[in-house]
């Protein structure tokens, strides 16, 4: 602490300034110790009304106690030139040199007293660092999700942008299909009735025709490039959402999952999931997760999970019965748990995993 080796530092240098006047016998150690430390005290006074409480001893080595006055059991050491002084000048001058040969010890102890102006000023500066703190990270993890958001907002105006322009395509696209079918319809009835130009007419109905079948190949890829633009942009959208605020007791589990599973990884899914268990089943999925974090080879593995399309990299395991966790391996020693649950929501977690995953 700054005041506490100030005071040292001051303590020292003025403890003993008369030092021919002790080796003379003509003052005691204990009458210059007291008389210099108590005119620091009275100089500084303006620190203990700020709140600064200053205790200090001085002593000998042998734990003779020279300052206070009050501790050393002998008031009359401590009146200078008293008619009842009975050593003389010579044994005072050996007793000087013999404490100052001995060496002194000086002991200090500054406190601040509470609700003292000094430790409110100090107060009030920590509390104003926590708020210019706070205000900080508050100020940046609003620029950051303002311009995610924005980001967001061009990719969804691209993309829609590519649909009208593909949608405008496909309606071209139907228009020429009717045509080319009114003008197929129309060769026909005129090839019963016209024998003469026959062979023009089968020419004219070919190409036609592959006119007509390359124009449904055309409509069939658009239609399936809208389709995935569609199904792009409500992925999007639902990325972009805002999530819902989280609850005190899901930051207080992902915080110690956090602490004690570090090989593992969390979804928020998962902590949700958890939280909605019965104190018991609770137990048992804690049971699975800190042998996953520790082996996961000694967790029976119930299942792989398949999706509609193919094969996914998630392992089912169950637990207590009715008790569901699904994760999957990213190392040889790392794993993220994805959904903890129940035989009860295990379809709305499969439609998770099949949605996120696939």
């Amino acid at each position: 602490m700054y005041l506490q080796k100030k005071t040292d530092q001051r303590i020292s240098d003025i403890i003993i300034q008369k030092h021919n006047e002790l080796y003379e016998g003509r003052l005691t150690v204990r009458d210059e110790i007291n008389r210099n430390v108590s005119r620091q005290i009275v100089e500084n006074a303006f620190l203990y009304k700020i709140g600064v409480n200053t205790d200090i001893i001085v002593k000998t080595k042998n734990n003779h106690v020279l300052y206070p006055a009050q501790l050393s059991g002998d008031k009359n050491d401590y009146q200078p030139n008293s008619p009842d002084q009975t050593r003389n000048y010579m044994d005072v001058a050996a007793e000087n040199y013999s404490i100052l040969n001995e060496g002194l010890v000086t002991l200090t102890e500054v406190r601040i007293r509470q609700n003292s102006w000094l430790s409110n000023s100090i107060l009030i500066v920590y509390i104003f660092a926590a708020l210019f703190i706070l205000r900080f990270f508050i100020l940046r993890n609003l620029r950051f999700n303002v311009q995610k958001e924005m980001e967001q907002a061009g990719t969804i105006a691209e993309l829609s942008q590519r649909l009208s322009s593909y949608e405008d395509e496909l309606s071209s696209i139907r228009e020429k299909e009717k045509k080319y079918s009114k003008s197929i319809g129309e060769l026909n009835r005129e090839k019963a009735d016209l024998s003469s130009d026959i062979d023009g007419l089968l020419d004219e109905m070919e190409r036609l025709e592959s006119g007509l079948k390359a124009q449904k190949e055309l409509r069939e890829t658009r239609e399936t490039e809208i389709d995935a633009l569609k199904k792009e942009i409500e992925e999007i959208r639902l990325r972009s959402e805002k999530p819902k605020k989280r609850t005190r007791k899901q930051e207080t589990i992902d915080k110690r999952f956090r602490v004690l599973y570090k090989n593992l990884t969390f979804t928020e899914k998962a902590v949700e999931g958890f939280i909605q268990l019965s104190d018991d089943l609770q137990l048992k999925a804690e049971e699975i997760i800190h042998r996953i974090n520790e082996n996961d080879s000694t967790v029976n593995v119930r299942r792989k999970v398949f999706s509609k399309a193919c094969k996914i990299n998630v392992l089912e395991v169950d637990f207590a019965y009715s008790g569901r966790l699904y994760y999957q391996k990213e190392t040889k020693t790392k794993s993220n748990i994805i959904a903890i649950g129940t035989k009860a929501t295990q379809a709305q977690d499969l439609g998770f995993l099949e949605r996120e995953y696939n």
